[in-house]
C-alpha cells in the first residue's frame, strides 16, 4: 500500500507542477474543492491545458490513473482500512508515473512562467 500512495503523489505533484508551469496559483492547486489531492480532477484539467503536447498517454494509462484516484483521494493508503480495493497493476501504474516525470520534467523546468520565478527569486538572493 506504501508504494501506491508513493506512486499516486508522485503522479499528483507532477501534474501540479505542469498546471503551475502554466499558470496555476498554488493556492488553487491545493483547494480541496478544486484539485486537493484529487487526481482525475487534476489529469482532466492537465489535458485541457494540452498536457499530451508534452507526454502522451494511452486510454489505458489515463484509466490506470482515474482507478488509482478511487483509493488515493480518499487518503486510505495513508490511513489503511481494511477492505477490498480495486487498484490498476503496481508496475504498470509506476511506469506510468515516470513516464510523465520524465515527460514532463523539461517542460517545467523550462516553462516560461518557471523561468521568471527563478530569475525573482535569484534576484531576491542577492539582494540581501
Amino acid at each position: 500500500m506504501v508504494a501506491y500512495y508513493l506512486v499516486g503523489h508522485s503522479i499528483e505533484l507532477t501534474l501540479k507542477s505542469y498546471l503551475f508551469a502554466k499558470g496555476y496559483k498554488l493556492s488553487d492547486l491545493r483547494n480541496s474543492k478544486k484539485y486537493g489531492h484529487c487526481l482525475s480532477s487534476l489529469l482532466d484539467e492537465c489535458r485541457k491545458r494540452k498536457i499530451g503536447r508534452e507526454v502522451k498517454l494511452s486510454k489505458a494509462e489515463i484509466a490506470a490513473i482515474h482507478l488509482l484516484n478511487d483509493v488515493y483521494k480518499t487518503k486510505r493508503f495513508e490511513y489503511l482500512e481494511y477492505g477490498m480495493y480495486r487498484l490498476p497493476g503496481y508496475l504498470f501504474t509506476r511506469d506510468v508515473a515516470e513516464k510523465l516525470v520524465n515527460g514532463l520534467a523539461r517542460y517545467a523546468m523550462n516553462s516560461p512562467f518557471n523561468q521568471s520565478k527563478q530569475s525573482d527569486a535569484l534576484k531576491a538572493r542577492s539582494s540581501v
